[in-house]
């Protein structure tokens, strides 16, 4: 609608996961980093947390396009309900010929025998579980069994546990203290600071401009996405988006503090405000599985 009014070659702010969209603040680059560092080296178990819309699913996928097609890499966006359905999604996704009447015992067999002959081939095997605060306690005791399978020294799935941060609390439970002991790697995302929003909005625009790019946010306008979202990258691409649309509109390239303020008014459910920037901003925080306070 309004890509060219602006002259973009595609929407800046769409609620996608494509590669070329991923903005590398510092914490998310360390964090992609390590946890490629870790599922190469078949060095343990990674817990990624954050609150819903900062961008977990995102970063998960740009692990699993840069381990490349020499990692078969598994993505499970719904997390198995039962023992039996996590190990024949597994199965499937490796290509294990999954017969309708097996069973959950020669399930497991068929899919660690199957494991053992990727690894000795050199296959690498990272399993994501997307939402893993749903995963009921069958399936997440199945996942620590299934960690457990090895050859030859070395892990045949490498696991990352992506989740919101009850997920957290949940394994703070003194019962899974035996699957936390196995992660290794542990972050969890918080939002992007002031700083990191407005390089994160003057990145999507630049991914998506046409040369001689017309959409531009002010300072000013972009304190206010930043203190009206909380530095939140979902809510920070819905406001995007529509004050591009209002400025389309109201024929403006220019999206100023007034834009802003009927967006939020007018065309968000979310009942935020427009509070002045505070002076000191708050940082994404990394968070150590040494400590489980």
């Amino acid at each position: 609608m309004y890509l060219d009014f602006y002259k973009l070659k595609e929407f800046p702010f769409s609620i996608t996961c494509e590669e070329k969209f991923f903005y590398e603040s510092a914490i998310h680059a360390e964090t992609l980093a390590n946890m490629m560092y870790t599922v190469q080296q078949r060095k343990g178990m990674v817990l990624i947390t954050g609150e819903v819309g900062a961008g977990k699913t995102f970063l998960v996928n740009m692990l699993g396009a840069r381990l490349g097609p020499g990692c078969l890499t598994i993505q499970m966006q719904n997390p198995p309900q039962s023992a039996k359905q996590l190990i024949r999604a597994v199965a499937t996704h490796v290509g294990v010929n999954v017969r309708s009447s097996a069973d959950k015992q020669s399930l497991v067999e068929e899919l660690e025998q199957h494991l053992i002959r990727l690894h000795n081939r050199g296959r690498l095997v990272a399993l994501i579980l997307d939402e893993s605060q749903d995963l009921p306690a069958v399936s997440l005791e199945e996942i620590r069994l299934l960690w457990n399978w090895e050859n030859k020294g070395q892990r045949l799935v490498q696991i990352v546990l992506v989740g919101q941060p009850e997920l957290r609390q949940k394994l703070k439970e003194a019962k899974w203290e035996p699957l936390r002991q196995r992660i290794v790697l542990s972050y969890h995302l918080g939002r992007l600071s002031a700083e990191d929003t407005s390089g994160y909005i003057n990145h999507r625009i630049a991914v998506a401009s046409d040369d001689g790019c017309l959409a531009e946010f002010t300072h000013e306008a972009k304190a206010d996405i930043y203190a009206a979202t909380g530095g939140i990258p979902r809510l920070i691409n819905i406001l995007c988006d529509n004050a591009l649309l209002v400025g389309y509109a109201r024929s403006i390239h220019l999206i100023d503090k007034p834009i802003i303020a009927g967006v939020i008014r007018d065309m968000t459910c979310w009942g935020l405000r427009v509070p002045d920037p505070q002076p000191e901003l708050p940082k994404m925080n990394k968070t150590s599985v040494a400590t489980w306070e």
